[in-house]
């Protein structure tokens, strides 16, 4: 669990400096507006943290459980039922996600020859960042199966609303 942790404090740092520079460029976005220097990459580059933003913060969403859910069923079932439900349906999240890697990797690499108009990155370096997201997200979810199955869920639970 100490590789998971230190993954997970990468994630979050990855996450806090795409959105830290995601913020820097709008508003060198906005105030290129009222200037007299236009700062045509802007959009562009914005797009593209916002992306591996989410590639990067919908895992550890992941990993401490705090994805939205409606769990009006899941309230109405025993304690026991209750963990095998959320189990099940972790491993059906885990395995869609481990489904879509080898699609999002065959995707990211269309983007190959392709660069984007403004800045000149390969797309590849772009669409990779669904290949990220889905290997995390397949991860987090089989770690969570993990910690309901042995009881590691109920210590670290607190407040539901």
């Amino acid at each position: 669990m100490q590789a998971v942790n230190i993954l997970s404090r990468i994630l979050k740092l990855l996450t806090i400096l795409c959105f830290t520079a995601l913020v820097i460029v709008v508003i060198i976005q906005i105030t290129g507006r009222y200037s007299p220097f236009t700062f045509v990459w802007t959009e562009e580059l914005s797009r593209f943290l916002f992306i591996f933003s989410i590639a990067f913060a919908a895992p550890i969403a992941m990993e401490q459980r705090e994805y939205v859910r409606v769990d009006l069923f899941l309230s109405i079932l025993p304690k026991k039922a209750k963990k095998y439900v959320e189990a099940l349906i972790y491993l059906i999240v885990g395995l869609f996600s481990a489904y879509l890697v080898s699609y999002a990797y065959e995707f990211s690499l269309l983007g190959k020859n392709q660069a984007s108009a403004t800045l000149s990155i390969k797309m590849f370096y772009i669409n990779i960042s669904m290949v990220i997201l889905f290997v995390f997200l397949a991860l987090y979810s089989f770690i969570n199966i993990y910690a309901l199955l042995t009881g590691q869920h109920e210590e670290e639970e607190g407040v539901q609303l």
